[in-house]
């Protein structure tokens, strides 16, 4: 993997966003939910398709705040637009593990 120089990194908009509903995504190859991201008055509301079913009911991501990436193109995914990243770190088994904040701040905060 090649080195990345520090301009690049800038134009990844990385932000916390807190999940204000979750649900399955009907029709994904592999199991996802459907995301309602509130990304701070900035950037508002995304939508987002996370592959986290292995870890997290949708229940229990809703009021969670995680990283994403807001500043991809947007993705159809089972009919659905994805607009938003969010970020996690596979384990072993494939499972993904959400990033987020250790304590609570403003929607929107941009990850610097």
């Amino acid at each position: 993997m090649s080195d990345l120089t520090w301009d690049e990194f800038e134009r990844v908009d990385l932000r916390v966003a807190t999940i204000t509903a979750a649900e399955p995504l009907e029709g994904a190859r592999r199991p996802a939910y459907k995301l309602t991201l509130d990304v701070g008055p900035e950037i508002g509301i995304r939508h987002s398709s996370a592959q986290l079913t292995a870890l997290y009911a949708p229940e229990d991501l809703v009021g969670r705040q995680v990283m994403c990436v807001v500043n991809f193109p947007p993705k159809r995914i089972a009919g659905f637009k994805s607009e938003a990243l969010v970020t996690g770190l596979y384990r072993a088994d494939g499972a993904v593990v959400l990033i987020a904040p250790d304590s609570p701040v403003p929607n929107g905060a941009k990850l610097g």
